[in-house]
């Protein structure tokens, strides 16, 4: 095997062992301006969405290192909680639907809605995982925005609820590392990669 090939080869290994371990941090990056589209409609339908659909059932890669189930069953309160995230993306995967139907494919939010697909793939992996059914996707009540300024000033203090709300689990979900391993996840996603790329956007 002449040199030429070998560098080859071992380039080609190199660069594999590279996307192992970046896959984390991949995936969410495209919720911080550095992606492209997104799906539309009114909510991302339980594995329906395309952008979702491109990741697998373990959520694209995101969760290569989720830890193993640590139950058998869920008590009621933690699959309240766990609900409560997966509308709480859903929503937000809605609203900025709403928000490229009225403004056009605009940067973040085409990158922030498919890492939202990303993040309600990984809920319902983790219902999977437990048994627990996946709900309806109710029907959203949409807002207009007189600028894509404001509704990226909208989408900021969204993405502060939305890891407050995260905050609140990572103390319930002590008990079941993967859930609290999704949960802080996803949490991070919204403090330091959405709301950075919305705060930009809104001139904050």
């Amino acid at each position: 095997m002449n040199t030429k090939r070998m560098l080859m080869i071992a380039l080609a290994v190199a660069i594999v062992l590279m996307l192992g371990v970046s896959v984390v941090s991949a995936q969410d990056n495209r919720g911080n301006g550095n992606g492209n589209g997104g799906g539309r409609g009114n909510g991302y339908q339980g594995g329906r969405n395309p952008d979702a659909a491109r990741g697998g059932s373990n959520g694209g890669g995101l969760y290569l290192n989720l830890p193993p189930a640590s139950a058998d069953e869920l008590p009621q309160d933690v699959i309240d909680l766990m609900t409560g995230g997966w509308l709480d993306e859903q929503h937000a995967y809605a609203v900025y639907s709403s928000v490229i139907d009225q403004f056009g494919a605009v940067r973040p939010f085409v990158n922030i809605q498919r890492s939202e697909a990303q993040h309600i793939s990984a809920w319902e992996t983790l219902f999977a995982r437990y048994g627990v059914a996946i709900p309806e996707v109710p029907a959203f009540d949409l807002p207009e925005f007189a600028s894509l300024t404001d509704a990226c000033a909208v989408g900021a203090e969204a993405e502060v609820a939305n890891f407050g709300l995260y905050d609140t689990m990572l103390s319930a979900f002590e008990a079941y590392p993967d859930l609290q391993y999704v949960a802080q996840t996803l949490r991070d996603a919204s403090e330091f990669n959405h709301q950075p790329a919305f705060e930009m956007c809104a001139g904050v």
